[in-house]
């Protein structure tokens, strides 16, 4: 094991925490991780994290579902820890019969569709199981994969994101990186230990995208103002309608300091999306056909 991020801080509880890789698979993981996580969820955590870039991402969303089932009739999905059901409902929109997981499920959203609290309660199959930014907050990633694996019918598929922990943003910044968000991200990936991981499960990737444009984007600048600031996600915060933790005076200078670079991240955002060094990952994986020997694994970062 070796440290890379040493004294990472929680925005929100504001305690640190140190990110170790493992010497063997070049997976890396929060220490110590919380044996009561909920506590590191709360009010402060959820509602409203995507601001005015939700209808965007949720069109961002749709179009990789359509770009991995061109011309697939069958439409069933499944959404892991489908939050708000915002990309839920877009998909309804479409076409799609639509369920999900989620721990604490809103009744609005109970209502319009099938709802489990966790994937060993489900029984049935579907042609697609999308996990937006999940797998990182869950405690055994093998494991998790090999239940979303089991409620693919054949023919599916399963889209998955996550933050690009080899992405230049991560190099640069650090600790300070928006996208570590420790302790809830408990794993962080970046692409050949998702390869191993897809291998162990049984899955190969079918397709693989470098970037979100709003969270690359965002990453840029809040990456930036968190190296400089005592308070990390000040900007979040505010444009997110939190509580605010500082005074005005941060507040006014993160706006400005957003406005002035807003041109520099787009800019690092199309250079390091084609540099295949972008600030998230999404990958479509499909189960590996029964007697399919895996590819040579990449090697570890």
């Amino acid at each position: 094991m070796r440290i890379c991020f040493r004294g990472a801080r929680d925005p929100i509880s504001m305690e640190c925490f140190n990110v170790w890789a493992c010497g063997e698979c070049g997976l890396r993981a929060t220490f110590p991780q919380p044996t009561e996580l909920s506590i590191y969820y709360g009010a402060r955590y959820y509602g409203m994290r995507h601001w005015v870039t939700t209808t965007y991402c949720s069109w961002r969303r749709i179009r990789v579902v359509n770009l991995t089932f061109d011309g697939f009739r069958r439409r069933s999905i499944l959404d892991v820890g489908y939050g708000d059901g915002t990309f839920l409902q877009a998909a309804r929109r479409k076409g799609w019969n639509i369920s999900g997981t989620e721990l604490h499920a809103a009744p609005a959203t109970s209502a319009t569709m099938r709802v489990w609290p966790s994937l060993k309660e489900i029984e049935m199959q579907f042609d697609c199981v999308s996990c937006w930014h999940v797998l990182e907050h869950l405690r055994d990633p093998v494991q998790s994969l090999l239940e979303m694996k089991r409620l693919l019918a054949p023919g599916g598929a399963l889209l998955l994101a996550v933050p690009d922990a080899d992405g230049w943003q991560s190099r640069l910044f650090g600790p300070f990186w928006f996208h570590l968000d420790v302790p809830r991200h408990l794993f962080h990936f970046d692409l050949p230990a998702l390869h191993r991981l897809f291998a162990t499960a049984g899955f190969h990737a079918a397709g693989i995208w470098h970037h979100e444009l709003e969270y690359d984007l965002f990453g840029w600048i809040q990456s930036a103002l968190n190296a400089m600031l005592r308070v990390p996600n000040v900007l979040f915060d505010f444009l997110t309608g939190k509580p605010r933790r500082t005074g005005y005076g941060p507040i006014v200078g993160s706006l400005l300091f957003a406005v002035i670079t807003f041109p520099i991240a787009f800019v690092l955002t199309v250079v390091s999306t084609l540099a295949r060094r972008g600030g998230t990952l999404i990958v479509a994986a499909r189960p590996n056909e029964k007697g399919e020997v895996p590819q040579d694994l990449p090697p570890k970062s």
